[in-house]
């Protein structure tokens, strides 16, 4: 059974009575001045400002000229652990998110060594137990070493707890590497996110877009397939004539 997809330090959940506080939440359609009752880390209760009754032993919050939101999620942070804890950590980076109101953050693989491994996944998982604020989620990268030649064991990875697959800020140049990336993952779960940016040279497409290509491995350009397989191209030079009389 693959594990929970996010892990962070094991705490008692907090009693408290926030008073007077901007409460908004779309889902439930809230958006008002009310007073919440939070008991064992939960939302027990939302009442008409003044009027909650505080729970023995609970903390009381002013809430006057402040808003309240459901927390935030941040899907895309860097925790610089392992090999770069010089710049951040998983405590830092975790202490620092529930400062800005974010109840979980997902980190990237781009460390040092990558994290494209089961092992190193569930140390990663084992020091967010051990050190996280607020829970974390981990994507693993998609290819080995972010290198865009051989895919990761997503099958492993997702069963140590692995919420996606990303190569962060490197693109997975293949298209057939790409697509055979999104068939695993599909198989195992999670989600996949790869970015746009390119190292290609816009003039290096060796070929169309045709379907005559797909899983050749070469690089296709999306304009020479609008020229070669556009509806002009396909009829004849008096079709074409007539359309362009028509058009006038």
């Amino acid at each position: 059974m693959a594990a929970a997809m996010l892990t962070g330090m094991r705490a008692p959940g907090a009693d408290l009575v926030i008073r007077g506080a901007h409460v908004l939440d779309p889902h439930t359609k809230i958006d008002g001045v009310h007073d919440v009752v939070v008991r064992g880390g939960e939302i027990a209760a939302v009442a008409a400002p003044g009027s909650a009754e505080t729970p023995p032993g609970a903390e009381e919050v002013a809430g006057e000229g402040r808003r309240l939101f459901p927390g935030f999620v941040d899907p895309h942070v860097h925790l610089r652990t392992p090999g770069h804890e010089h710049k951040e950590h998983i405590e830092t980076g975790t202490r620092s998110a529930a400062a800005g109101g974010y109840c979980a953050v997902v980190a990237m693989p781009n460390t040092d060594p990558v994290l494209d491994s089961a092992p190193l996944l569930s140390a990663l998982r084992d020091a967010a137990e051990r050190d996280a604020r607020v829970p974390v989620g981990f994507m693993p990268a998609i290819t080995r070493g972010l290198q865009g030649t051989e895919l990761t064991e997503m099958a492993e990875l997702r069963e140590q707890g692995a919420v996606g697959f990303t190569d962060d800020g490197k693109p997975v140049v293949s298209a057939g590497m790409l697509r055979r990336a999104m068939r695993y993952q599909k198989l195992c779960g999670g989600v996949s996110r790869s970015t746009r940016r390119t190292r290609r040279s816009p003039g290096a497409a060796s070929c169309t877009r045709a379907r005559w290509r797909r899983g050749s491995g070469w690089p296709g350009s999306r304009r020479s397939a609008r020229r070669s397989w556009s509806p002009a191209t396909r009829c004849s030079p008096a079709t074409r004539r007539r359309a362009r009389t028509s058009s006038t």
